[in-house]
């Protein structure tokens, strides 16, 4: 009976406690200990405030150390899980082929030493901690450019969460915090602008091997230094260039330009200007080709494995542009040639006179077609009289000589009457005046001579004299009409041939700008291909 009343007794006690620990939680839930005047009194309701029982409760020195791996077992690992949010690419460096990531890294792993039962703290099944008061894994980037964490990496607090209500001992700690790294990366800049890159973040611990951490890998590497294997994390970071930028920036431009600098073939010819203007426009695009060339190379790492796309695309331009400058000089000095009055050779003139002119739809000037035709000069036709054997090398100066009536001319010798006259009348060669037929006019005249004889005679002298100066005149005034023409022939026709060249190198190099452009794109969309479908490749990549 006795011991039936002591249990009843220490049973009420226990109510009786039990009933006391709600009241003062509830009354704790709705009193601000803050508010109390007495420090004692406030820092003795402070420590009854479950969240910070709980904290002092996990962070007790007695029972816990920064400084020690939290494990009961120091002979198992510890698992460590780690994954990154990519948040933004702040930096794609080429020539240091670095990358500039801002990135969220999340790291759990479990804390056997937290350990707590909700109940007895207010029912908190989590609180946050600052990290400096707990033990985290010395997680490090190997393959980052900044050593200092201070540099890279913004730590903040770690949530703590108690495995209580699973069954198990301590508590699961998650550690999340910002970081921007700058790492390493070999950049393949083979079809830069249409390149992309696969960069690898070398994750693990500086110190501690698998024996002591174990990350949540799946590739696992055995370094010769150590006995134990290590764990090493990577994560691979794709990035594929959008080129827009650089075809509206480098690429159209540049192309632009040098068709800009082509159609200075456009220029006409003229006897008045040698077009050295041509020269200027090349060589200026030249500087501006080798301005974009260094705006490009700047971009690139400073490596002789391979040569970028776009840097054979400029290279190729530059080509180009030279070529077409020398070519420029080459014409300049064709069209010149007109100073040495010398026609083109007879092929040269089939060729660019007869078949290139109608392929480049060019019409032969008016002025040097009239020319052609007076002189008889006709490549064509030339080229026909040689293919049937009927020319006769013969140059016709394009004059006809002029014959005067009074070549001809015979008038009646001096007679005593009317009638004499007429029955011994004859013509008079008065081509010459000591000519034969001057002689025997005169015979008859050895009669008895009057004055009217001896004036007609003079008067047939005179004119014979001035046939002969005019006849002479004649054809000093023909050569020198036959030597002009020929002169204009020949300037027209190198100014002429100049044309032709000019629009002939143009469609060339027109056509060689496009191609070279044309390519640089098809090889970017193939290389563009072959890394979205690696089984099916154009290339290598």
């Amino acid at each position: 009976m006795t011991l039936n009343v002591s249990i009843l007794i220490l049973l009420l006690s226990v109510v009786n406690v039990t009933i006391t620990s709600h009241s003062l939680n509830a009354t704790l839930k709705t009193f601000d200990p803050r508010l109390l005047n007495s420090t004692a009194d406030r820092d003795i309701a402070m420590q009854n405030v479950p969240l910070i029982r709980l904290t002092r409760h996990l962070l007790s020195p007695e029972r816990y150390d920064v400084r020690v791996r939290p494990i009961l077992d120091h002979k198992k690992s510890l698992k460590v899980h780690i994954s990154i949010s990519l948040y933004q690419i702040i930096e794609v460096d080429e020539p240091s082929q670095n990358i500039k990531l801002n990135v969220w890294m999340i790291q759990k792993w479990k804390d056997e030493y937290l350990d707590w039962n909700p109940n007895e703290f207010g029912m908190i099944n989590s609180t946050i901690i600052p990290f400096h008061h707990l033990w985290i894994p010395d997680t490090y980037l190997y393959n980052s450019v900044k050593m200092s964490r201070d540099e890279t990496e913004r730590y903040m607090n770690i949530q703590v969460t108690s495995n209580y209500w699973k069954g198990e001992k301590g508590s699961e700690l998650s550690f999340l915090y910002p970081a921007i790294y700058t790492i390493t990366c070999r950049l393949n800049i083979r079809f830069f602008p249409y390149d992309r890159q696969n960069c690898t973040l070398t994750i693990s611990s500086w110190t501690n091997s698998k024996s002591a951490l174990d990350y949540y890998a799946d590739p696992q590497y055995k370094y010769a230094c150590c006995a134990e294997p290590w764990v090493i994390l990577q994560a691979s970071l794709v990035i594929q260039r959008k080129p827009l930028y650089y075809l509206v920036n480098l690429i159209i431009p540049t192309s632009i330009i040098t068709l800009v600098a082509i159609t200075g073939f456009f220029t006409p010819a003229s006897t008045d200007d040698d077009r050295t203007e041509k020269i200027n426009l090349g060589i200026t695009t030249l500087l501006a080709m080798s301005i974009l060339m260094l705006m490009v190379s700047d971009q690139m790492p400073t490596t002789s494995e391979f040569v970028p796309l776009i840097a054979w695309f400029y290279l190729s331009i530059i080509i180009i542009i030279s070529i077409g400058t020398f070519l420029t000089s080459v014409v300049l000095s064709v069209q010149g040639r007109r100073q040495y009055g010398r026609n083109p050779p007879q092929f040269i003139r089939y060729i660019f006179f007869v078949i290139l002119p109608q392929i480049l739809l060019l019409n032969v000037p008016p002025p040097l077609q009239t020319l052609w035709g007076e002189l008889d000069d006709d490549p064509l036709n030339v080229r026909r009289r040689k293919k049937s054997h009927y020319l006769t090398r013969n140059v016709h100066n394009g004059s006809t000589k002029m014959q005067s009536p009074m070549s001809t001319l015979r008038v009646p010798p001096s007679a005593g009457s009317q009638s004499e006259k007429r029955q011994s009348f004859q013509m008079i060669d008065v081509t010459s005046p000591n000519s034969p037929n001057t002689a025997r006019s005169r015979a008859p005249s050895l009669a008895p001579s009057t004055a009217k004889a001896t004036m007609w005679e003079g008067t047939m002298s005179a004119l014979a004299g001035t046939n002969t100066q005019l006849r002479r005149t004649s054809n000093v005034f023909n050569k020198e009409v036959d030597e002009m023409r020929r002169k204009r022939q020949c300037s027209l026709e190198w100014e002429f041939l100049a044309t032709v060249l000019d629009r002939f190198l143009l469609i060339v190099f027109v056509g060689a700008v496009v191609i070279v452009t044309a390519g640089l794109i098809l090889v970017g969309r193939m290389a563009q291909y072959s890394y979205d479908h690696p089984d099916d490749q154009f290339f290598n990549v």
